[in-house]
């Protein structure tokens, strides 16, 4: 079924990024219903656009959607997304139409507005123009932020604001202008969760700037959001999962500012909190970046002992 694509693929979106793409293209499309066209045009943007870089395909696949379906799953956020598949196209003004067709439908026009502006943004980075991204997403949180706490805006802009910092975080390499974006977005996405989130939602955000922070060379920012995480999770209940990857984050922080027995203690509190899990995925995710953590220890241990 296409729903179970849509909500399947985003686990092999970047992995299996072809294959996800055939997937989206070999599907009935006439199918999808209610919210769906909207959610399959976002996934296949991120795929086709942004992992394969073809924007041709991305738009010819829009194209699809947008005809194969009924006008009455046109909603607002199908628009936004459509006008993204067709502005990275080339065709701005195509772009333009699509987005003034959102805004008349939607119920909403300020946050189908803001999903435009902002998905928009996602592709820019996506597709390595930093520095426009970069202001883009920087005016929507301007312009978001000044609708108050109510605005239903918050979560779409909480969503696109972590999504761009976490991918950002993961990059092999990262220049002026992605640390610049990943530092304002991860910032951005931390204001948004605590307005419209639960207290987990806060401290992931925290978690999210601990790591940004960390990867920045930022050691005593990633420690203090680090450990505002902690106190958060201390504060209002258990979430020993999160809790074991931000005392990796933690650990991280101290090997940054050299304090190597501090970072033990928390890697192995880390540890300790890992081994009563038994989803084997949760603990192989957790191995993953424990192993960059241990390392950087390791670096950090035998620097010391070289300078005694």
């Amino acid at each position: 079924m296409i729903k179970d694509l849509i909500r399947d693929g985003w686990g092999y979106h970047d992995t299996e990024s072809q294959r996800l793409a055939d997937e989206l293209e070999a599907v009935d499309l006439s199918a999808l219903e209610g919210e769906e066209p909207a959610h399959c045009l976002r996934l296949a943007n991120h795929t086709i656009g942004e992992h394969l870089g073809d924007w041709a395909r991305a738009r010819r696949f829009a194209e699809a959607v947008h005809t194969r379906t009924a006008d009455d799953s046109h909603d607002g956020r199908f628009g936004a997304h459509l006008a993204v598949a067709r502005h990275m196209a080339g065709d701005v003004v195509a772009a333009q139409q699509a987005e003034i067709d959102a805004l008349r439908v939607a119920d909403d026009p300020i946050d189908v507005y803001l999903t435009a502006k902002s998905s928009l943004a996602g592709a820019l980075a996506g597709t390595g123009r930093f520095t426009d991204a970069g202001r883009l997403i920087a005016a929507a949180n301007r312009l978001a932020s000044g609708l108050g706490e109510s605005a239903t805006s918050d979560r779409s802009m909480a969503i696109t604001n972590n999504n761009l910092a976490s991918e950002l975080v993961e990059s092999e390499e990262l220049g002026a202008d992605q640390i610049r974006l990943m530092l304002d977005c991860a910032t951005a996405a931390h204001t948004f969760w605590k307005r419209c989130g639960t207290w987990v939602n806060e401290e992931r955000a925290l978690y999210l700037l601990a790591l940004v922070h960390n990867r920045a060379g930022h050691h005593r920012a990633g420690l203090r959001h680090a450990q505002t995480a902690l106190d958060v999770i201390a504060a209002n209940g258990e979430e020993p999962v999160d809790e074991a990857f931000i005392r990796l984050a933690v650990a991280n922080a101290h090997i940054g500012l050299s304090d190597a027995e501090s970072a033990a203690e928390h890697l192995a509190r880390a540890d300790e909190l890992v081994s009563a899990w038994s989803d084997e995925s949760l603990v192989a995710w957790y191995q993953r970046d424990r192993a960059r953590v241990s390392s950087a220890l390791r670096g950090e241990t035998e620097k010391t002992r070289g300078a005694g």
